[in-house]
Order: structure tokens, then C-alpha cells, then sequence
């Protein structure tokens, strides 16, 4: 069911105030932030160590099972089809952050993927851009934040959700809530469910990611922490800036270079290659 005109002013006006309210908070916490060859600033760690295990512990007893039961039931082409159909939603975000961060003719390609993939690719389930040349691109409103100066804030573990900084919280709760699915439907179980199966999509494409992970490092929040931090910042000024944390282990940071590859998680063919890794666990 979609809502009215009404309801979506109403939701539009929220949208406005949320962004203003968080832009404010991104500026104000990230006074505190270092340039992107600076070490990770973690004034919270021991917090965020103990949300860490929480997320840990949680992942192990619920997401992991569920997801690997999704995997077994799911035939490949169906979970490549749900994956390329919350990518063809994300695209949305993607356009909006291109036109904000100036990147005009980034989003008139994005735009075209969009277009192209919604309608010819049945709404997005078939990605048929990318074979065309219409690349996938990532950018996200915490990033349109960094380009526009705002610091990064300190780290952040969130609950259910992981690493973060102040600058990437924000974004993400401002996408949340600009969403097409957000603005689009109005029935709050279909969202809950959208986002259910989102999670649990998410959660088995990584599957092997996350069994690299606790068998690389001794300290696996460390590890995870520094890799998202670099990744993160590298993607804020495109590959275009020298990323160096400064105190982390480069012996450690290149275990993960593996992680690398699984960047582009649409690819799930690059995933199934890595699925022995499961009996690590």
C-alpha cells in the first residue's frame, strides 16, 4: 500500500529535519577526527569491544545458522536475483550521493543502470547494465559527508550493525530513511520484511569473509576495525588519497588483503569458491 500525498509531505518534511539535525551532529563529532593518514581514533574501544562480542556472540547463534540455511535452500540464481534486487534499490542512494558530491556524470550513468536494470532487468532482479558497461559504483551519504568536510568522528561498534564511525552512522540513518522502499510503502510489516531478507542476503554472501576474518587474527576486532576504517576512507576520496592508520600492523592488514576481492559482493560465484572455508568455524 503507498501512502498519500499527505503522508509522503509528511515523510519528506521528517527526511529534511533528520538530515539537517544529523548533518549538525556529523559536524560537531567529527572536530575529533584525524586526516585520512591518521590513526584510528577509538576513544570508545572498550565499549566497542564489548558491543563487538555482543554482535559476535549474536551472528554466531542466529545470523550465521539462518544464513546458511538460506544458502542451502536457495538456488543460486534466485539469491544472485534478491542480491542484484537490493543493489538495484541501493542504486537510488548511490545517484542521490553522486549529484550531491558533484559527481554529475557518475550519475547520469547511475541513473541509466537504474533505468535500465528496473525495467529490463524486471525491477532490477537481472542486472543487465553491468554487462553493458554501466559499472556498479558505492557511494554513500556518510562518504557525501567526508567530501564535504566533515570529519569522520570517533569509531563506532554499533549494535546489529558493526563497524562505523560518526560520519557513517549518520549517513546510514539518513538513508534508512530515505529509502525508495521507506518512501514507497507505507505498510511497516512488508518493510520489516524487505529488511529481514536484506540482512540475511547480506549475511550469506559473507559467509567466507567472515570465516577469513577470525582465522587471520589474533585480536579480530583490531583487525576488522582498521580494514573497515581503510576501506572506508579510501572510498570517501575515491583511491584518490595516501590511506596509512599510522599505529595499525601492516602484517596484519595484509591478511586481509583477500578481503579485497570480495569488495564487489554481487559477485557470488567469487564467494562459492571460498565456501570450504565454512568448516573453520
Amino acid at each position: 500500500m503507498t501512502p498519500g500525498p499527505s503522508q509522503m509531505s509528511g515523510k519528506l518534511i521528517t527526511m529534511i529535519r533528520l538530515i539537517a539535525i544529523l548533518a549538525i551532529v556529523a559536524a560537531v563529532s567529527g572536530c575529533a577526527s584525524n586526516p585520512t593518514n591518521g590513526p584510528v581514533y577509538d576513544p570508545f574501544e572498550n565499549t566497542n569491544r564489548s558491543i563487538y562480542k555482543f554482535n559476535d556472540a549474536l551472528d554466531k547463534a542466529v545470523l550465521k545458522p539462518v544464513a546458511r540455511g538460506y544458502r542451502f535452500v536457495t538456488p543460486d540464481l534466485v539469491e544472485l536475483g534478491v542480491s542484484n534486487f537490493f543493489s538495484n534499490i541501493d542504486d537510488i542512494n548511490v545517484i542521490a550521493n553522486d549529484l550531491l558530491q558533484g559527481k554529475f556524470r557518475q550519475a547520469g550513468m547511475d541513473a541509466t543502470r537504474f533505468f535500465y536494470n528496473t525495467t529490463a532487468g524486471v525491477l532490477g532482479i537481472f542486472d543487465f547494465a553491468t554487462p553493458a558497461g554501466l559499472v556498479k559504483h558505492n557511494e554513500s551519504f556518510g562518504q557525501t559527508l567526508g567530501v564535504w568536510g566533515i570529519g569522520e568522528g570517533p569509531f563506532l561498534t554499533v549494535p546489529l550493525l558493526g563497524p562505523h564511525n560518526a560520519r557513517s552512522a549518520t549517513g546510514w540513518v539518513v538513508e534508512r530513511e530515505t529509502t525508495d522502499i521507506n518512501l514507497a510503502i507505507d505498510d511497516s510489516d512488508v518493510q520489516i520484511g524487505l529488511t529481514a531478507l536484506e540482512i540475511i542476503a547480506l549475511r550469506a554472501r559473507l559467509l567466507s569473509a567472515g570465516n577469513l576474518l577470525n582465522a587471520a587474527a589474533l585480536d579480530p576486532y583490531l583487525l576488522l576495525r582498521d580494514f573497515w576504517v581503510q576501506q572506508h576512507r579510501r572510498a570517501t576520496c575515491d583511491g584518490q588519497c595516501d590511506v596509512k592508520l599510522g599505529t595499525a600492523r601492516e602484517s596484519e592488514l595484509d591478511e586481509l588483503d583477500e578481503l579485497d576481492e570480495l569488495d564487489e559482493l554481487d559477485e557470488l560465484d567469487e564467494l562459492d569458491e571460498l565456501d570450504e572455508l565454512d568448516a573453520l568455524d
